[in-house]
């Protein structure tokens, strides 16, 4: 394969990260490496900021892409925003708490996560920023992504499709849909970045394993499935590197771009 990489993405959960949501240091090492050798690398991920920090610390990107592609940053500086307008994000919420279907219900704002469930920590450490709020009163903002535990996919899509700025999305594997604006994709964040960045997206490699990342495989020149990924993603891919669990990302990286 021809080394002519300039900037790579990566999605966490199940992708970098292992099942017990840890990196290797041989993969830091690998991720080092790359810097050094002026490939940029860029994390996209369903995690917003506060949820990724301690990877962002570890891995320490060029570029987030968080949010789903809500929200794309080189170097701290604001790339790319896309974001749910008060008026649909009110609406939604009202619906979403109302709906039998539907259990707890997340909103990811620039002023906080919020949740409707008094067990704050069921989520594990990254989301202990949380804060409770039933949403009686409006939030009144903007919103980047509103992630409920969903009993019944179908009636939760039915929601979206109320609405025609939001998105519909499921997670593989867990009850939980997002919603967010229909912009807000890891593809379109990264072919803006692409963009401000002067890369040709042929020069672009990408990692990923869930449905969120069928687009941003399709879009890059190398889109890379781990071995553990869904079908879906494994079907577009340009390339199939070892499962998370085998340092799947950072193999591939050291076989093919490093020089």
């Amino acid at each position: 394969m021809e080394k002519k990489v300039k900037l790579i993405i990566t999605d966490l959960d199940q992708t970098l990260l292992k099942g017990d949501k840890s990196i290797s240091q041989y993969t830091l090492d690998i991720i080092k490496k790359c810097k050094e050798q002026g490939i940029n690398i860029a994390i996209a991920t369903a995690r917003s900021e506060r949820a990724a920090k301690r990877y962002i610390d570890l891995i320490k990107p060029d570029i987030v892409i968080s949010n789903g592609g809500a929200l794309a940053k080189h170097n701290g500086e604001v790339i790319y925003r896309s974001m749910l307008s008060p008026l649909v994000s009110e609406a939604l919420i009202k619906d979403c708490v109302l709906h039998t279907d539907i259990g707890e219900v997340t909103v990811e704002t620039e002023m906080g996560y919020f949740s409707n469930s008094p067990n704050l920590l069921k989520n594990g450490v990254d989301y202990d920023h949380a804060i409770y709020n039933t949403y009686e009163e409006s939030l009144d903002c903007e919103t980047f992504k509103i992630t409920v535990e969903a009993f019944n996919n179908k009636a939760a899509l039915e929601l979206a499709t109320k609405y025609s700025e939001c998105s519909f999305l499921a997670y593989s594997g867990e009850p939980w849909c997002r919603f967010a604006h229909k912009n807000a994709t890891k593809d379109y964040a990264i072919i803006k970045l692409a963009e401000h960045l002067n890369t040709d997206l042929s020069q672009v490699a990408a990692f990923g394993d869930d449905y969120n990342d069928i687009d941003m495989l399709k879009t890059c020149g190398y889109g890379v499935a781990v071995s553990n990924a869904i079908e879906e993603v494994r079907q577009v891919a340009t390339h199939i590197t070892y499962s998370n669990e085998e340092d799947g990302v950072a193999r591939f990286i050291q076989e093919n771009f490093l020089l």
